[in-house]
Parts: structure tokens; C-alpha cells; sequence
């Protein structure tokens, strides 16, 4: 009747055996694509689990991967196998409960995900037989069949293979290493990514399982040592520690040691660590990120699959009561909640060390979290860590008052006090960071952060933003920054095209705001492009209609060319021009005939400029000014007639060459204009052009009096420059009219000065081109406007003349 009993008991566990192998292998083999891609990160750590439960009271163990294209091998030197021990790796009916031991692993179903690797698993090592005795142990551990009867067999003959080894007599003094063996030849694609996945899991995982795990000293990976250092504890911060781990050449020397650091914090059972870098010029450190296939949750061991766990570094406690494929905590649990409070106020803690202190770098990285919804446990950690680390000061500020400044991101009323640049394309992200920090906006981080940082708190200040602060602005008033209108077109520029190529010139053009030569901003929809409308009719037009100012868009805004190039009515030219001034002259003529309106003294100097225009220009006027030039005479007022009747009479009783007068000014301009022409030659001709009249000589004597006198004025107020007080004082010490001695920063340079009227710069001294072929000189124009002076550099030349090439022969 006992054996009845016996053999039923026994039937009963094979038949439970064999129903959990195979559900095991059903969910292994042909669970969803991502339970697979878990299941193929668990063998590693089932492996290094069990060796770890196998460690020697007041010992330690060394665990040692080898891994190839045909197998691993994957041993340690701990407590060898016993009969229990591997009557439960074949039955998958673990007795570690019975034990009273404190074990995380020993052979439970979690061993089942290592047959993704192969389905026989050779162990070689030291059995302890029931009566005491040690012996060698090779034994095969077969998963080849699936079914259930197959599964059955295979166990029934295992467990016959088992009482064979138990019964022999062989013994051993010494016990052997304990090695696990996957032949790999012919393994399926699913099987080699899951040894390319275990190898890099254990590689960014070992100095957390060594500094969690008491049991394990060392770790070798395919010839590569790692082991735990030294460690350092300061009460002053806290009571963070900081462990190093050494990673060697296993058969070399101590000469070939690489170091890794990870900060170390427990308390309460429960500890958190980070990865952090030395930096022995600056004596900084420098938290490292986090790799993406590092669990955030450790019982010891990694619970594969709380990667994306709302914290933000590594926690661990053996306390935590997990889920049974141990990829999770369990939510519920009560102690769960209590250790993952613990956590967070260590956490609080190692970021107080961090804004309270200014010896490490790159904080950003241990607050990076992924920002969605959240429930239970971690709810509370996001909502705990997310308020702190956004009213700490940890962002360092992008040209900061001091050498180092950092603010939270948060003020005290909880409002946003960073600035952190964002672009619809990532690629465009620094991109943005770099003008905004140009334009001189501050509370940003700082250049090495500003990436970290926006992926803490997202972008806050999009393109559109920065376009708001220009309206109702002029160019001088939007930004106080840049010295001078050029270097505020020049960023202008820079940003419309990146917003352009970030959102498009469709969505640009619905809001954006640009700079008209009203100097000041308007809306895109109500500006045009100026394609090379005549200055002295774009004068008398802006004269007479002041609002068309406000419609040309400035002509150093580059950006919007490609768009006026394509939508040809939003571009001005200079017969658009000539028609609005002869719709409005002639308008302003009808009123004064019709309504007896005396025309004012501002009004007449315009229409004195178009008379101007009428005579030195008088086919194109006829052509351009159907209804005002038939009644030219209109134009002038009696006086202004007389006046110029005078004039021709005074010309005509000197003897003044007017013509020849008018003609010199067009040879220079066709001189300057003749890309044919070599240097000497320009420089001969205009010699020859400019002296040849005395009017032309007192003509560019004038203009280069007032370039002077311009830009004595301006190197005056200038901080950088020192020149004399008085303008007869330079000239006093002046080399010749056109070159002068000057102070910048302290330092001796030259100042050649020359007029830029035309938007050209005429040179016909020999003097001034000596003094530019120095070293120390400074090349200035002015072109008589209220912000004319500007300083010309050789960059700005090749740009403007578009030289590529410079031949060097003749040098």
C-alpha cells in the first residue's frame, strides 16, 4: 500500500514537472515579440542568480563568461551541486523555500530562459552525492522536445541519469569549478541575439551588480577582469560614497587597469548609484548618462524590464517584493511604497550635494526620466523627483555674471525662469541655442548642457517667440545687444533662415516680422522686396509717400530672397517706383490748381530733386513719368526756376565744363564697373578721371572732408578707440589727408579713411595702399548717412566682390 502511495505522490510532481516545463517553454518560444525580447535578456543574470545563491557563508564567488561563435561557457567557484540541486534543475520544482535559505534564484523557472540559447546545457563540475561524498559530474540537461510526453521522457530519463550519479563511487578531495555549457553550432538567428544582448547587458551592468551584490568579488568577460575597489565614504555630503571598479587584462599585469566610478548612497536597505567620470585637470566629476539597457529597479540582481521605471538613477533593495518573472515590483505591495520613498529622499539627497557644492558636472544626466502618464509607486516618485530637481539649482547659466552660476528652473513662484531654445527639427536645436546665446538672451545653459537640459525639461522657447519681441521695434531698439544695425541684420538673417528651413517659408511668412529701411520692423504681408530701385528716386518717393519706407524690406536681409524670387508681385522695381511718384506728384499738382494750395518749402525740395532727375535723366523720365513730365515746368516754383537760372548763368560766365563735370561721373562709375580691368589700371584711370577737372578734385575733397570729420566723431565715442579730443588736433598729426594715427585697446594702428557714397570705395592715393599693405591698420568708411561710418575687413571685401581665387606670383 506505501508503494501505491509513493508511486502516485510521484506521478502527481512528474505530471506537475512537465505541465510547468512546457507551459515555461510556451511562453518562451512562442510568446509576443517583446515578452521574447525580455525573455532573451534574462539568461545572464538566471545564470549569475544561481552561482550567487551557491556562495560560500563569509565567502565570495568569481564568475567568468567566455562566449564565441560555436559556444559559452559560463562558470563560477561556489558551493558545487548537490543531489536536491540538480533533481530541481531537471524537474524545474524548486525546494529552495524548504531550505530556509535566503536565495534569489537556484534553479527556478527563470533557469528556463537560458535553453534560448540551446537546447542541451552541459554541467561539469563536483556533485555531492547524498551520503557526503564528492565526485565529478558531467551531466546533460535535455530540452530538445517540446510536447508533453516528449518533455515527460525526457525528464524521467534524466532523473534515472541523476540516481546513477548519485550512486558512484568516484570521490574528489578538491571541489572543481562549476562550468555550464551552450553549444551554440546551429543555433536560430532568435538565439544569437540573445547572446549579443546578454553580453552587452552584463558589460554596462557590472558595477552595479558589484556594488549591490556582497556575494560576488570579480567578473570576467572574455578575458577581461572586473572587479569592486576601493571605496570612499564622506558624511559631509550626505554620506555619498564613491566606489571604483577596475577593469583588467585577466592573464596581465596590474599595469592595464581602466577605472569606472559609480556615486553610492544607502540607507534603510535600500541604495542608489549613478555613473560618474573624473576629470583630473579640472578636478571635477562628472555624472555619466545611464545607459538604456540598464534596469532602473535591482533585487540584487536587475529586474529586466523596469528600464523605463520612473527614477531617474539605479535603485536596489533585496527587500523588494517583485513579480514572479521578476521584471517588476509589485505595485500593491505595501513595503514596495515604503522602500521607494527611501530611494527618493536618497535621491534628494545626492542632488542637495550636487546645488549645494560646485564639484560636479553635468547633473543633468541623473535627471532624465521620460515624462508621461503615471500611476501608483511611480507616480510618486515622478511627481516627488520632477519638483525637486525643477526649483534646485543645478542648470549652469550661459554667460553668467560669475564663473559659474546655476539656477533652478524654477523661480520661487514656480514660474519658468530658463530659457531652453526648441526647433520643430532636432538637427536644429543647437543651431537655435547658438543664435539665441548671440542675440545676448540670457538664463539659458550653457553651451556643454543646453542638449542635456532640454531633454530634462523639454523646449520652452520656440522661434515664434523670439520673432513676438520685434514688433513695433526699430532695428536699433529690438535688442540692445549688437553694437551697430550691421551686426543686427547679420543675426536677423541667421534666424530667418533657420526658422525657414525648421518650419517652412509658408508657415514663416504667416507672422514673421522684418526690418524695412523705415528701420524699423513690419509684417511680412505688407513689405516688398526692392530689386535695385534707383536711390534718387527711392529718395524722392520715400519723401513724398513716408509709408513706403515702412513696405521695402531692408536690403540687407537676405533670407526671403528665394521666396521674392517666386512670387515676382511682391518685388518693387524702379518703374513700380517712378509710377507711384508721378500718381502722387501729379496728385499734389491737381490739389494745388484746383484747391489755390501754396506748396510748402519741404514739399518744393522734393519736387526740386525730381526736376533734378528730369534733367539728368530726361528719356527715361519721359518713359517713366507719363503725366508728370509733360508738365514738368509745374514741378519748379518761380523761384526755384530763377535760381537755377543763375546757376547756368554763373557756369556759363566761368567757364565751368558741366557737361565734362557729368561726364566724369559716369567714367568713374564705368571704370569701377569694368571686370575686365586689372588693379593698376583702375588705380591709373582713376588718377587720370578724378584730377582732371577742378571741380571733380573739390567734389571728392568735400566728400572726403566729411568722411573724416564722420569718423573722428564716431572713434570718439567709441570705448575702444582713443583719438584726439578735437578733429584739427588728428589732422595735426596725421600722415596725409586721408591717414591717420590712432589708439585701439591700447595698441598703435593706422586709420585709413575713405568715402563710400555709391556704395563704392574709391582709392587713388599711393600712400593708402602702403598703409594697407602693413600689419596694423583699420580700413573705414563713410558714406555721409547718420550710421555710415562702418569698418571694412578683408572678409567683408571677398564677400562683396566675390573673389575666390587670389593669385600670389606677383607678391
Amino acid at each position: 500500500m506505501e508503494k501505491q502511495y509513493n508511486r502516485r505522490l510521484v506521478d502527481i510532481a512528474l505530471a506537475s514537472s512537465t505541465s510547468k516545463i512546457k507551459k515555461e517553454f510556451n511562453s518562451i518560444f512562442e510568446g509576443s515579440e517583446e515578452e521574447n525580447n525580455k525573455n532573451r535578456r534574462r539568461w545572464i543574470w538566471e545564470l549569475i542568480q544561481n552561482a550567487s545563491d551557491c556562495t560560500p557563508k563569509g565567502g565570495k564567488i568569481n564568475i567568468n563568461l567566455e562566449v564565441d561563435d560555436n559556444r559559452i561557457t559560463f562558470s563560477h567557484d561556489g558551493m558545487p551541486f548537490t543531489y536536491n540541486n540538480l533533481q530541481d534543475l531537471i524537474t524545474q520544482v524548486s525546494t529552495k523555500e524548504e531550505s530556509g535559505e535566503e536565495l534569489t534564484g537556484k534553479f527556478g523557472t527563470g533557469f528556463m530562459s537560458t535553453f534560448l540559447l540551446s537546447k542541451t546545457v552541459e554541467i561539469e563540475g563536483t556533485f555531492i552525492c547524498r551520503n557526503g561524498i564528492s565526485t565529478n559530474m558531467n551531466f546533460t540537461i535535455n530540452r530538445t522536445k517540446r510536447d508533453y510526453d516528449g518533455i515527460k521522457e525526457q525528464t524521467i530519463r534524466m532523473l534515472d541519469e541523476l540516481e546513477d550519479l548519485d550512486r558512484g563511487s568516484n570521490e574528489t578531495q578538491t571541489y572543481n569549478i562549476t562550468k555550464f555549457i551552450y553549444n551554440l553550432t546551429g543555433s536560430s538567428q532568435a538565439s544569437k541575439e540573445a547572446v549579443k544582448q546578454g553580453g552587452k547587458d552584463l558589460l554596462t551592468t557590472i558595477p552595479y551588480l558589484l556594488a549591490f551584490n556582497e556575494n560576488i568579488q570579480s567578473v570576467n568577460y572574455n578575458g577581461k577582469r572586473y572587479e569592486k575597489g576601493k571605496s570612499v565614504s564622506n558624511q559631509d555630503y550626505n554620506g555619498l560614497t564613491i566606489i571604483q571598479f577596475k577593469m583588467m587584462d585577466k592573464d596581465r599585469d596590474t599595469g592595464n587597469v581602466n577605472y569606472e566610478h559609480l556615486f553610492y548612497n544607502s540607507n534603510n536597505g535600500v541604495q542608489v548609484a549613478c555613473p560618474v567620470r573624473y576629470d583630473n585637470n579640472s578636478k571635477l566629476w562628472y555624472f555619466e548618462s545611464i545607459a538604456g539597457n540598464i534596469p532602473k529597479l535591482f533585487c540584487d540582481f536587475p529586474l529586466v524590464g523596469t528600464e523605463d521605471f520612473a527614477f531617474p538613477i539605479v535603485v536596489n533593495s533585496d527587500l523588494f517584493g517583485v513579480t514572479e518573472d521578476r521584471d517588476a515590483i509589485r505595485d500593491g505591495n505595501q513595503q514596495n511604497g515604503t522602500l521607494l520613498e527611501e530611494a527618493v529622499s536618497l535621491y534628494k539627497g545626492l542632488i542637495d550635494v550636487c546645488s549645494n557644492n560646485a564639484f560636479t558636472r553635468n547633473e543633468f544626466n541623473i535627471c532624465m526620466f521620460e515624462k508621461r502618464q503615471y500611476s501608483g509607486l511611480q507616480k510618486y516618485c515622478f511627481d516627488q523627483i520632477y519638483d525637486y530637481i525643477s526649483r534646485r539649482p543645478l542648470i549652469p547659466i550661459n554667460k553668467s555674471q560669475t564663473s559659474y552660476e546655476r539656477k533652478s528652473f524654477l523661480n520661487e513662484s514656480g514660474k519658468i525662469q530658463i530659457y531652453i531654445p526648441k526647433t520643430k527639427k532636432e538637427e536644429n536645436s543647437m543651431n537655435f541655442w547658438r543664435i539665441f546665446s548671440d542675440g545676448g538672451y540670457l538664463n539659458s545653459p550653457t553651451e556643454e548642457t543646453f542638449l542635456g537640459w532640454k531633454e530634462v525639461f523639454g523646449g520652452n522657447y520656440q522661434l515664434n517667440k523670439v520673432n513676438e519681441l520685434f514688433e513695433d521695434k526699430t532695428i536699433k531698439d529690438f535688442n540692445s545687444f549688437f553694437a551697430n544695425e550691421r551686426e543686427a541684420c547679420e543675426w536677423l538673417d541667421r534666424f530667418y533662415l533657420l526658422w525657414i528651413d525648421d518650419e517652412g517659408i509658408d508657415e514663416v511668412i504667416k507672422s514673421v516680422f522684418v526690418p524695412t529701411q523705415h528701420k524699423s520692423f513690419n509684417h511680412f504681408k505688407n513689405v516688398y522686396y526692392d530689386d535695385e530701385i534707383r536711390e534718387d528716386l527711392k529718395e524722392i518717393l520715400f519723401e513724398i509717400k513716408p509709408v513706403c519706407k515702412k513696405q521695402l524690406l531692408d536690403q540687407r536681409i537676405g533670407s526671403f530672397d528665394n521666396y521674392f524670387e517666386e512670387n515676382k508681385l511682391k518685388r518693387q522695381n524702379t518703374g513700380l517706383c517712378s509710377k507711384l511718384i508721378d500718381n502722387k506728384v501729379n496728385e499734389i499738382l491737381v490739389e494745388e490748381t484746383s484747391d489755390n494750395i501754396e506748396r510748402s518749402k519741404e514739399v518744393q525740395a522734393t519736387f526740386n530733386k525730381l526736376n533734378d532727375f528730369f534733367l539728368k535723366e530726361s528719356s527715361l523720365s519721359e518713359k517713366n513719368f507719363p503725366k508728370v513730365f509733360p508738365k514738368r515746368m509745374l514741378v519748379s516754383s518761380t523761384t526755384e526756376t530763377l535760381r537755377r537760372m543763375a546757376i547756368a548763368e554763373k557756369v556759363e560766365r566761368n567757364g565751368i565744363d558741366l557737361d565734362g563735370y557729368l561726364i566724369n561721373q559716369q567714367k568713374i562709375r564705368d571704370i569701377l564697373e569694368n571686370t575686365n580691368l586689372g588693379t593698376e589700371e583702375i588705380r591709373e584711370l582713376l588718377k587720370h578721371v578724378v584730377t582732371s577737372t577742378l571741380e571733380m578734385r573739390e567734389y571728392f575733397e568735400n566728400l572726403l572732408q566729411r568722411s573724416v570729420e564722420n569718423v573722428h566723431k564716431y572713434l570718439k565715442r567709441s570705448n575702444k578707440y582713443y583719438v584726439p579730443e578735437t578733429l584739427n588736433e588728428w589732422k595735426d598729426i596725421s600722415y596725409s589727408e586721408t591717414i591717420f594715427p590712432a589708439k585701439k585697446d591700447e595698441k598703435e594702428l593706422t586709420i585709413v579713411i575713405r568715402p563710400a557714397d555709391n556704395d563704392q570705395i574709391i582709392f587713388y592715393g599711393e600712400d593708402e595702399l602702403e598703409v594697407l599693405d602693413s600689419g596694423d591698420y583699420e580700413l573705414w568708411t563713410d558714406n555721409g548717412e547718420d550710421d555710415g561710418c562702418k569698418e571694412i575687413t578683408l572678409g567683408e571685401l571677398l564677400k562683396t566682390t566675390g573673389i575666390t581665387r587670389i593669385p600670389l606670383k606677383k607678391i
